[in-house]
C-alpha cells in the first residue's frame, strides 16, 4: 500500500493535481497584483500635477505633500522657503517633478523611502557678505533701524545703533529694498560674487506738496516687524509736533503719552512703567546713565530735542545687553553732527531760548555738534521784588559731540552733556534785630562718553565704550546775624565709571548674536558743612559686573530673541555696619554692636541670572502674535519719603540690610497692520512680580542718612495690565490713541507688626492709576499751517487722608487712614498748538516757523495733592493744583 501510495502522488502531480495547483497559484498572484495596484493608485499616488508661476517654494512643497505620500525635510536656516519657483507638470512622477523643480537652482535633494531631503548645493565660493553703513544723504547722519530687504524673499536685516548692517547670501544677482521712516525708499541691484562693503545713502522725503503728504508713510508705528513686544520708537519730528508747556518740545511728556506709562501728577519728575517706581527706569544718553532727568522739579525735561536723533523705549521684552534697572530702558541718542555742511537751528520763547550748531571740521571725516538751552525766568523777578525775593531761578543744559570717521572700519565718538538748575532765595528782615537769610538749592548732571566702533570683519561689529556720569545735589542755608554768619550746607553726589565692550556677530540673514561685558563702579558721597566745620559722612562704594549673550533667530513664521545676563554686585568699605537684635525690629534702640569693614574690603555681595525671552509668530506680513519673559535685578535704590521724586532724594546701594530688587515680567500681545499701512493696531497684556521693594515705614523720619535701614521696610508686589494702541500714519490727519488698564499693588514682608503697613494687606502703589487714555492728533491745514492737539484722562492717584483726631495733654494730632486708602479726583487735560511755516527764501537756507497755542486749554484744576491741618481744633483741608489755568505760549523756531 505504501508503495502504491507513493506511486499515485507523482501521477496526480503530473495530471489533474497539477492543474488544480496552478489554478490556485494564479488566483493568489492575481490577488497580490490587485492589492498592489490598489495601493499604488489609492494609497501611494506619486504622480503630481502643478501649474505654478513665481510661487513660493513653501506653497509648492505643500501641494506635492498633499498629492503624494512623500514628506519634505529641510532646515529653514539653509533653505529659503519663500523664494519663488515656476513649474508646469501634469501627472508627472514625483521624482522627475522634483528634479525639474530644482534644476539650475542652488538646492539639491535626496530621496530616502518616502522622504525628500533638501540641502543647499555647496559651491567653492557659495556665500558672500555685504556690509556697510546707511546714512542720510544730506547730512551724513547714520540711520538706526533701517530695513534692508532682499526683494522676492523674506530675507532681510536692520541697521544697528550705529547704522551698520551685514547680510550673507549665496552668490548671485539680487535686488535690495532699503527703507527708513521719513526717507525715500531706495532699490539697489547688486551682483554678489565676492564680499562687499557698500555705503548707502538715503534721501529725506519731501513734505513740500500736499500730494506727497497724503501718500507718504513717514510715521509708521508698526509693531509687526519687531520681535520684541512693548517697544516704542520716538523721533524728534513727532515730539516737536506735540503741544508742550510753554512751547518747548518735551521728551518726557511724549514718553508719558505712550501706553503703560504713568506719573504721580502733572509737573513731576520721572515716569512709572507698568507698576514700577521712577528709579526702575534706566535712562541713557549716548549710553551714559542719568539720575535726574528734569529741570525745575519736573516741569521740563533735560533733553533738548534739537540735539537728539532717536529715542527707543523698552518696557516689555528688554534685551540682555541692558541691566541695572528693573522696569524699562529709555535709550536716547544724540546726533553725530552734519558731516556735509555747517547748519544750525534754534528757538526763541517767552521764558527760554535754545541754539544748536553742527557741521564738518573735515568734510565726511570729522563732524561736531553743540546745542544749548537757557531759561530766563529770573529776568522778570526783580519786577516783583519785595521782602522776599528770588535772586536766581533758572536752568541751562549743553550737549556736545565729536565724530571722527577714521576709516571704513573705525569710527570714534566723543560726547558730553551738562545740565544745571540753580535756585537762590534771599530774605531780608527789617527793623531792629533783623537778619538776612539765604537759601541755595541746585542740582547738576554731567556725563562724558567715549566710544570706538570697530568692524573686525564683514560679520563682526564691535563697540567699545567708556563712560563717566555724575549727579550732584546741594542744599544750603546762610543766616547773617550781624556779628556772625551761620552756614549749613548739605551736598550729595553719585559718580559712575563704566566700561562696556559689546560685540555683534551676523552669522547669516536669519541669525544674529550679541555678547559683551559691563563693569560699573559707583561712588555715593554725602557731605555736610556745618558751623563747626566740614563733616564727610560715610562714603559708599560699589561695583557691578555683568556678562551677557543673546541670539536672534528667524524661521519661516517663527522668530526668537533670547538671552541671558549674569550680574554680580558688591559694596565695599571702609564702613561701619550696625548689628541689630534679631528678635526685634531694626531701630536705633535695638543696635547691639557694629561690624567694621576695612577700606576696599567687600562688605556684602549679590549675584543673579537674568533670562530674557521673546517669541513672535507671523500669521502673515501684517499680523503677528508675541510672548515674552524678563527677569531683572536692580542693585541701587531711590529712597524717597514723598509721593513725588525730588532732587534731594537718596540713592542707596544694596547692602547688608537692603536686598536687590527682583522683577519678573510675563507679557503677550498681538499686532496688526492695515493693507496700506495707514493704520497700526496693537494690544498687549502683562503681569509683573516685584520682590524686595523698599518702602518707608509708617511714621518714618525723612532725611536720615546714617543707618537708613531703621526707617525702611522691605515689600513685595505685583502689577498687571492691558494696553491698546492705534496709529494713523497717512493723510492730512495723523496721530494715535491708546488706552491702558493697569493695577499696581504692594505688601510689606516684615514679621513685626509694628513695621507692617495696612496690617500686611496689599495696598495700591502711589502711581496706581487703573484707567489712562491718551489721544494725540496732528492735522495739516495747508502747506503753511499745521495743528496739533493732545488729550489725556487718568484715574486719580492713591493718597492717604486724615480719618480722626487724637488729643494728648490738651494737644491735638491728626490720625490717618490706611496707606493709599483714598484717591484724588480723576485728572484730564487738553492742549492745542498751531505751527505756521512761511515760504522760505530760495536764495538762502534760512527757514523759520512760529508756534503758539494753549497748555491746559479749558483750565482744568487737576489736584496734585490734598493737604490737611488742624486750625483751632478744626480740620482744614485744601487741594493743590500745579497748573490750574490755561498757559499760552508762543515761540519762533528757525533753521539754516
Amino acid at each position: 500500500m505504501k508503495i502504491n501510495l507513493f506511486e499515485v502522488i507523482p501521477w496526480l502531480k503530473n495530471s489533474y493535481g497539477k492543474t488544480i495547483f496552478l489554478m490556485k497559484l494564479s488566483f493568489f498572484l492575481y490577488l497580490v497584483f490587485c492589492f498592489q495596484l490598489l495601493a499604488f493608485n489609492g494609497f501611494s499616488q506619486n504622480n503630481v500635477t502643478l501649474e505654478e508661476e513665481n510661487s513660493s517654494l513653501k506653497s509648492i512643497i505643500h501641494k506635492i505633500e498633499e498629492q503624494t505620500s512623500y514628506n519634505f525635510i529641510l532646515n529653514n536656516d539653509i533653505i529659503d522657503v519663500d523664494q519663488n519657483f515656476s513649474i508646469n507638470v501634469i501627472e508627472k512622477d514625483v521624482t522627475k517633478t522634483v528634479a525639474l523643480l530644482f534644476k539650475n537652482s542652488t538646492i539639491s535633494y535626496k530621496i530616502k523611502k518616502n522622504h525628500i531631503i533638501l540641502s543647499r548645493i555647496k559651491k567653492k565660493n557659495g556665500d558672500f557678505t555685504i556690509s556697510g553703513v546707511i546714512t542720510d544723504a544730506s547730512s551724513g547722519e547714520t540711520l538706526i533701524g533701517t530695513s534692508i530687504i532682499v526683494k522676492n524673499s523674506n530675507k532681510g536685516v536692520f541697521t544697528n545703533e550705529y547704522g551698520f548692517y551685514s547680510i550673507t547670501l549665496p552668490k548671485g544677482d539680487y535686488l535690495f529694498e532699503i527703507s527708513h521712516l521719513g526717507y525715500a525708499t531706495k532699490e539697489v541691484a547688486i551682483q554678489l560674487q565676492r564680499n562687499m562693503n557698500i555705503k548707502i545713502e538715503l534721501q529725506p522725503s519731501s513734505n513740500e506738496l500736499d500730494e506727497i503728504i497724503i501718500l507718504s508713510n513717514q510715521n509708521n508705528k508698526s509693531q509687526v516687524a519687531s520681535i520684541l513686544g512693548g517697544t516704542s520708537n520716538l523721533t524728534t519730528s513727532e515730539i516737536k509736533k506735540s503741544p508742550a508747556l510753554l512751547g518747548e518740545p518735551d521728551i518726557t511728556r511724549t514718553v508719558l503719552a505712550q501706553p503703560g506709562i504713568s506719573s504721580v501728577g502733572e509737573g513731576t519728575s520721572g515716569f512709572n512703567v507698568r507698576g514700577g517706581n521712577v528709579d526702575q527706569n534706566l535712562i541713557l544718553l549716548d549710553e551714559a546713565p542719568l539720575y535726574n532727568t528734569s529741570h525745575l522739579f519736573g516741569l521740563f525735561s533735560i533733553f533738548n530735542a534739537d540735539a537728539i536723533k532717536v529715542i527707543q523705549l523698552y518696557k516689555g521684552e528688554i534685551p540682555a545687553r541692558f541691566g541695572g534697572r528693573a522696569s524699562s530702558v529709555l535709550e536716547v541718542r544724540q546726533k553725530n553732527g552734519d558731516s556735509k555742511r555747517i547748519k544750525g537751528e534754534g528757538g526763541l520763547g517767552l521764558l527760554f531760548s535754545k541754539f544748536t550748531i553742527e557741521g564738518p571740521i573735515k568734510k565726511d571725516k570729522v563732524s561736531f555738534l553743540a546745542s544749548g538751552r537757557r531759561s530766563y525766568f529770573d529776568v522778570f523777578f526783580p519786577f516783583f521784588k519785595g521782602n522776599e525775593a528770588v535772586d536766581k531761578f533758572h536752568f541751562y543744559d549743553l550737549n556736545t559731540k565729536l565724530t571722527w570717521n577714521i576709516n571704513k572700519n573705525n569710527t570714534l565718538y566723543a560726547s558730553g552733556f551738562f545740565a544745571a538748575d540753580i535756585i537762590k532765595f534771599n530774605q531780608e528782615e527789617d527793623g531792629e534785630g533783623g537778619f538776612d537769610s539765604d537759601l541755595d538749592l541746585g542740582w547738576t548732571n554731567t556725563t562724558a562718553t567715549l566710544r570706538w566702533n570697530h568692524i573686525f570683519s564683514n560679520k563682526l561689529f564691535a563697540n567699545i565704550t567708556g563712560i563717566y556720569s555724575k549727579y550732584d545735589y546741594s542744599f544750603g542755608t546762610r543766616q547773617d546775624l550781624g556779628e556772625e554768619d551761620i552756614e549749613d550746607t548739605f551736598n550729595r553726589s553719585i559718580k559712575n565709571w563704566i566700561f562696556k565692550p559689546d560685540f555683534t556677530y551676523y552669522s547669516n540673514p536669519v541669525t544674529k548674536m550679541r555678547f559683551g561685558l559691563s563693569g560699573n563702579l559707583y561712588q555715593f558721597i554725602p557731605k555736610q558743612k556745618i558751623p563747626e566745620g566740614n563733616v564727610l559722612l560715610d562714603k559708599e562704594k560699589a561695583v557691578q559686573l555683568a556678562a551677557y549673550y543673546s541670539i536672534e533667530k528667524q524661521w519661516n513664521k517663527l522668530s526668537l530673541h533670547t538671552g541671558l545676563r549674569y550680574s554680580w554686585f558688591a559694596n565695599f568699605g571702609a564702613e561701619s555696619i550696625a548689628i541689630y537684635r534679631p528678635d526685634l525690629p531694626q531701630t536705633p534702640s535695638t543696635v547691639i554692636g557694629f561690624r567694621e569693614v576695612k577700606n576696599n574690603e567687600i562688605s556684602k555681595s549679590y549675584f543673579g541670572l537674568e533670562p530674557r525671552l521673546a517669541l513672535k509668530y507671523d500669521f502673515n506680513d501684517r499680523k503677528a502674535f508675541k510672548i515674552g519673559y524678563n527677569r531683572m535685578f536692580q542693585y541701587i535704590h531711590l529712597i524717597s519719603a514723598q509721593t513725588i521724586v525730588l532732587p534731594n532724594d537718596i540713592w542707596k546701594p544694596s547692602g547688608e540690610y537692603i536686598s536687590p530688587l527682583e522683577v519678573n515680567q510675563f507679557s503677550a500681545g498681538y499686532a496688526y497692520d492695515s493693507k496700506d499701512q495707514n493704520y497700526n493696531f496693537s494690544i498687549e497684556g502683562y503681569y509683573k512680580t516685584f520682590d524686595n521693594i523698599v518702602e518707608y515705614k509708617n511714621g518714618a523720619r525723612s532725611g536720615v542718612v546714617d543707618n537708613l535701614e531703621t526707617e525702611l521696610v522691605p515689600a513685595k508686589g505685583f502689577s498687571y495690565g492691558l494696553e491698546l494702541a492705534v496709529h494713523k500714519n497717512k493723510g492730512r490727519l495723523t496721530g494715535n490713541a491708546n488706552y491702558t488698564y493697569a493695577v499696581s499693588k504692594r505688601k510689606t514682608k516684615s514679621n513685626f507688626s509694628s513695621e507692617q503697613i495696612n496690617n500686611n494687606a496689599y495696598f495700591p502703589s502711589n502711581f496706581d492709576r487703573p484707567h489712562i487714555l491718551n489721544i494725540t492728533a496732528n492735522y495739516k491745514l495747508s502747506k503753511k499751517w499745521e495743528m496739533g492737539a493732545f488729550f489725556t484722562y487718568q484715574t486719580g492717584r492713591p493718597t492717604t487722608l486724615p480719618n480722626g483726631r487724637l488729643s494728648i495733654n490738651g494737644d491735638s494730632f491728626l490720625t490717618f487712614s490706611d496707606r493709599n486708602a483714598f484717591r484724588v479726583p480723576d485728572t484730564h487735560r487738553a492742549d492745542i498748538s498751531f505751527t505756521y511755516t512761511p515760504t522760505g527764501n530760495p536764495k538762502t537756507n534760512w527757514k523759520g516757523s512760529w508756534s503758539f497755542g494753549l497748555y491746559n486749554v479749558y483750565g482744568r484744576k487737576n489736584v496734585f495733592s490734598i493737604n490737611s491741618t488742624l486750625d483751632d481744633n478744626k480740620l482744614e483741608t485744601g487741594q493743590i493744583s500745579l497748573i490750574p489755568a490755561p498757559i499760552p505760549f508762543i515761540s519762533y523756531n528757525f533753521k539754516f
